[in-house]
């Protein structure tokens, strides 16, 4: 089985390249869909986060806003949060390949944000960077931050600032599949990426 891995900034517009996969048949695990599951009401991360944050949860509901609160522009306890986070993923993830590969498949896309700031591109056979403009990423952002709880411009320019360089995901991926253009285009980049795989390029 060919392990694939995908990542991207926030607002690259790698959950579109994840669907894009999907449609074509490839399974995926979402490490974000997954931290929500651990996060859900009575999720399993939920004791230890409300040790490290007393407050964020209230009758077994995770207040993420104040979450969020506690996290932004302090390393230190956004560390915190990733070493509660990060082995409960890691244990989700690798029941999602023991799954993909009892069944037999081709192919699977691991779509992390922190692929390689965690070393989990290493454990790829191919890695996939989606990209945009950052006036794009921005802008897509500022479109989906409204309501309640939602993030800021300004908080998400804080997250933004403490990622991985846009530039330096794209010197270390294998294939870069940009998203600021068309659906259409980037349906295009991933179909010739499965193509390449088939043929063992």
């Amino acid at each position: 089985m060919r392990i694939i891995g995908l990542t991207g900034g926030m607002a690259a517009g790698k959950s579109t390249v994840a669907a894009l996969f999907r449609k074509a048949g490839v399974p995926v695990f979402d490490a974000d869909a997954a931290v929500r599951t651990l996060q859900e009401k009575n999720g399993k991360a939920l004791p230890a986060i409300e040790n490290a944050f007393p407050g964020t949860v209230h009758g077994g509901n995770l207040n993420r806003a104040a979450l969020r609160a506690a996290v932004i522009g302090q390393p230190e306890r956004l560390r915190v949060l990733e070493q509660i986070m990060h082995p409960l993923v890691r244990s989700e993830r690798q029941r999602f390949l023991r799954t993909c590969r009892a069944r037999g498949e081709a192919f699977c896309v691991l779509d992390i944000p922190l692929l390689m700031e965690i070393g989990e591109d290493r454990a790829c056979d191919v890695v996939v960077v989606a990209t945009a403009p950052r006036s794009t990423r921005l802008s897509r952002i500022r479109q989906r931050g409204q309501g309640v709880g939602k993030m800021s411009v300004e908080q998400a320019e804080k997250l933004l600032a403490r990622q991985m360089p846009d530039h330096e995901r794209r010197r270390r991926a294998d294939i870069v599949i940009r998203t600021g253009l068309s659906r259409g285009y980037a349906a295009r980049q991933v179909h010739a990426l499965l193509n390449q795989l088939r043929e063992g390029a």
